[in-house]
C-alpha cells in the first residue's frame, strides 16, 4: 500500500504551488473478478453507438485527426483513479473523435500541477481537486470546471465494525485519528456540523492506520478507496461515513479546461469529453478490464486491490443525480453547496467563475451519451 500511502501524505489541504502561488487543496482520491461476457458486450455496444450518436445531437463529429494530439492530465500517478482514460486509451475513444493521437499525463508529488499545465497549454484538458481549481481561480487563472468525476469526495470517518462511529455526532467524546494534512478539512467539517472541537478528542496520527486496530483511537480521518481496502485484505472489518454525507459536500477529480478553449477550442473540448465518458461507461461496467489496464500502467499494483478500489470508487462516480444527470455533471444546487463547502476552507469564488456545465448540456442532447450504466460492483 506504499504508494496509496504516499497518496494520501500529498492531500494537498497544505500549501500547493501553482505557477508560483500557493494553493489550497484536496486531491481526489486514489481507489475480484466480476464481468460477465454478456455485460462486457453490453458495454462496447452502447460506446459504439453512443460514439456514434453523439455526432447527431451535437454537430458532426471532426474529421479523422483533424483536431491533433490530445494532452490529458491526470489526477494522479498511474492508477485505476485514471481507469476510464486507459479505457479511452485502449478503446481508441480519442482518435474516433477526431484527435490524431491522445497522451495520458501522469500526475503525482513530482508532477508540475494540473492548473499550471492547462493554463500553460502543457495540457488540454486535466483532472485535479476542486480545492486546488477554485484556489488557483481566485488568484486569476483562467479555467474553469467543465465536469467533475466524484460526485461525492473520498474524505471519511473509519472505525472499526466491533465499536462503530456512524455519524458525526458519535464522534464526541471519542479519540479520532487526524493527519495534519487534513487539519483544515477535519475544522471545517466539524465547523458545517456544528460540532465544537473541544469536544472530540483530536489525535495526531500518521497514515498508517494501525493505531485503529490497536484501540489507540476510535475513528480515523481516512479516504473511503483507501485505508478500508488495506485493513480489509488484512482481514480487520470497518465501517465508514462520507463527509460528503454529513453537510459537507464536495465534488472530486474535477475535469479544468482554459476558459479561453470554450470559445476558441469548443469542438476539441467536447470532443476530449466524449471520448473520457465512453471509457468510464466501460470502465464502470468492466471494472476488472480498468484495473488490469492500471495494473499495467502503474508500479507495484495488484489487481485485487486496484479492482477493489475501482468498486469503491463507482459508489463516488453514479451517486447523487447522476443516474438524472449524466456521469460528471455537476448541477446548480451542487454547485452552490460545493461553493459554500469551499468558503469554509478560506477559498471564496461564486459559481458562475468556478463552473460550466454547457460542453455536457451539448453532450447530453443525445440520450444515449446521458444514459448512466449501472456498475458493477463486486
Amino acid at each position: 500500500m506504499e504508494d496509496k500511502l504516499s497518496r494520501r501524505r500529498f492531500l494537498r489541504h497544505g500549501a500547493k504551488t501553482v505557477g508560483g502561488v500557493a494553493v489550497l487543496g484536496i486531491a481526489g482520491p486514489t481507489l475480484l473478478e466480476a464481468c460477465s461476457s454478456s455485460s462486457k458486450a453490453s458495454s462496447a455496444s452502447t460506446a459504439a453507438t453512443a460514439t456514434t450518436a453523439v455526432a447527431g445531437s451535437a454537430g458532426s463529429t471532426p474529421a479523422a485527426g483533424s483536431l491533433g494530439a490530445l494532452q490529458f492530465m491526470g489526477s494522479w500517478v498511474p492508477d485505476v483513479e485514471t481507469g476510464g482514460e486507459y479505457v479511452a486509451l485502449s478503446k481508441n475513444y480519442w482518435v474516433q473523435q477526431g484527435f490524431s493521437s491522445a497522451t495520458v499525463i501522469p500526475g503525482g508529488p513530482n508532477a508540475t500541477p494540473q492548473e499550471t499545465m492547462v493554463q500553460t497549454g502543457k495540457a488540454f484538458i486535466a483532472v485535479s481537486s476542486l480545492d486546488s481549481s477554485a484556489a488557483a481561480i481566485e488568484k486569476g487563472f483562467d479555467i474553469v470546471c467543465i465536469g467533475a468525476q466524484y460526485q461525492k469526495n473520498p474524505f471519511a470517518i473509519m472505525s472499526p465494525a466491533t465499536k462503530p462511529l456512524n455519524t458525526p455526532q458519535d464522534m464526541i467524546g471519542k479519540k479520532i485519528g487526524v493527519q495534519s494534512d487534513n487539519d483544515a478539512v477535519w475544522a471545517a467539517f466539524l465547523k458545517a456540523n456544528n460540532i465544537d472541537p473541544s469536544k472530540i478528542n483530536k489525535v495526531p496520527v500518521g497514515f498508517d492506520p494501525t493505531p485503529l486496530t490497536q484501540g489507540t483511537v476510535d475513528g480515523w480521518f481516512s479516504f473511503i478507496t483507501n485505508e478500508p481496502i488495506e485493513l480489509g485484505l488484512k482481514g480487520f472489518k470497518t465501517v465508514t461515513f462520507l463527509l460528503a454525507d454529513y453537510n459537507y459536500p464536495e465534488v472530486g477529480n474535477a475535469y479544468i479546461v482554459a476558459k479561453s478553449s470554450l470559445q476558441s477550442a469548443r469542438a476539441k473540448v467536447k470532443a476530449a469529453m466524449v471520448g473520457d465518458i465512453l471509457g468510464w461507461k466501460d470502465a464502470l461496467t468492466n471494472p476488472s478490464l480498468a484495473a488490469s489496464l492500471s495494473v499495467a500502467k502503474g508500479q507495484g499494483l495488484t489487481q485485487q486491490q486496484e479492482l477493489l478500489q475501482a468498486y469503491a470508487q463507482s459508489k463516488l462516480i453514479v451517486a447523487g443525480a447522476a443516474d438524472t444527470t449524466g456521469l460528471f455533471y455537476v448541477a446548480p444546487d451542487a454547485q452552490a453547496a460545493n461553493v459554500k463547502t469551499l468558503s469554509f476552507g478560506g477559498t471564496n469564488v461564486t459559481a458562475s467563475q468556478l463552473f460550466d456545465m454547457s460542453i455536457l448540456d451539448e453532450i447530453y442532447a443525445d440520450a444515449t451519451m446521458k444514459a448512466v450504466p449501472t456498475p458493477v460492483t463486486g
